[in-house]
């Protein structure tokens, strides 16, 4: 698991300012409290992009979120393009966040999480390993009334081990919290999805700032 917290020069201002968003989009993004942000200069020539199931993301926000917060795409829908990271990580994708929305936003992607990574992974059924060596032991056998000592191959019966769950899924996103003075922090997260609370409580320290 990864988290790291850094300071940023990222707000909301400097989002819709960027070259792909036209006057229009400006004054529908400005209305938002959350934005979902694009990654810039992924590759050589690429335009701005977003991970896979970006659209589901936001509508799984829209639906949870109260009617005073509001989430938005910081991208025309003509410019929307999504992109396959292949990787062992999930991205979620970058938020900015107004600290003021940070109890709300937590609880919506908390829930978002533990509805499509956490649940499904504590579903996924425990691996049974059987290990097929062998022991030797000593087998003592009368015959004609004298002992007579035989070595026998046997099964350990406790050989048979259960081991943990399947790995977990592994996540990766990252929240840009803006406070009333627009000062930024970022806060990036990488590892298991059911460890997720650690970024979240990280993420309390800015609330309300």
């Amino acid at each position: 698991m990864t988290l790291t917290i850094n300071d940023s020069n990222e707000t909301f201002s400097t989002w819709l300012s960027r070259d792909y968003i036209d006057k229009e989009l400006q004054k529908e993004l400005a209305k938002a409290s959350i934005l979902l942000t694009p990654f810039e200069n992924l590759r050589d020539d690429t335009p701005p992009v977003f991970p896979i199931e970006t659209e589901s993301l936001i509508g799984y926000f829209k639906k949870n979120l109260p009617s005073e917060i509001s989430i938005d795409i910081c991208i025309g829908d003509d410019n929307y393009l999504e992109f396959a990271f292949y990787n062992n990580y999930k991205r979620l994708g970058k938020f900015v966040v107004l600290s003021v929305t940070i109890p709300i936003f937590i609880t919506v992607l908390s829930s978002y999480i533990y509805d499509n990574y956490i649940k499904e992974d504590e579903s996924k059924p425990a691996i049974i390993t059987v290990d097929n060596s062998t022991t030797i032991t000593n087998k003592t056998t009368v015959i004609n009334n004298q002992p007579v000592k035989k070595v026998v191959e046997s099964k350990s019966p406790s050989e048979i081990t259960q081991k943990k769950f399947l790995q977990p899924t592994h996540i990766k996103f990252s929240v840009t919290v803006v406070d009333s003075t627009s000062t930024s922090k970022e806060i990036d997260y990488e590892g298991p999805a059911n460890e997720v609370g650690t970024v979240l409580n990280a993420l309390k320290e800015y609330e309300g700032k």
